[in-house]
């Protein structure tokens, strides 16, 4: 008698998998739905996406480690202070696991003071490294790198390395 049948061997080993490539998806959606709100949707569409007690990593000359929603929302609406027209787009979206990675484009026109440098009035276009971790279908910890010698040189706040 058998203990068990080759079907159902497989399908032990074939339904993990398919809960694993599931939760990345549903995470890549929940990464897509951020995505939508820092190109100009809701800030309350957040809440959905981001835990409460979310941790934002971003560089020290930026605002440095942020703790909470609020506080992510608010690091937003200073983008969107300094870039009123914010657009972003994900150029490349990979999932593993917990973890949401993404390397995007954001921009807009400079209109609005941002770490401490005046308005330009210049278009912008910079690249962005994000890392997301996810805990039962929400962003708990975020790692957020953006291009900022690119930018400093776009705004000419700083002349271009070698010239």
């Amino acid at each position: 008698m058998l203990l068990c049948d080759p079907l159902t061997k497989i399908m032990r080993v074939i339904s993990p998998m398919s809960e694993i490539q599931d939760q990345r998806e549903t995470n890549k959606k929940a990464a897509q739905q951020i995505f939508d709100v820092w190109d100009g949707g809701d800030i309350d569409a957040l809440n959905d996406v981001i835990a409460e007690d979310v941790i934002l990593h971003t560089p020290e000359a930026l605002r440095g480690t942020l703790h909470g929603r609020d506080a992510y929302k608010d690091n937003l609406r200073m983008s969107r202070g300094a870039l009123p027209d914010l657009f972003f787009e994900p150029n490349d979206v990979v999932a593993e696991n917990d973890t949401v990675m993404a390397y995007c484009t954001f921009g807009g026109i400079h209109e609005g003071e941002v770490m401490g440098i005046e308005p330009t009035g210049k278009e912008v276009e910079v690249e962005w490294f994000g890392l997301y971790r996810f805990d039962d279908g929400k962003v708990v910890e975020v790692n957020g790198l953006p291009d900022l010698l690119g930018l400093f040189v776009q705004l000419g706040v700083i002349e271009p390395p070698g010239e």
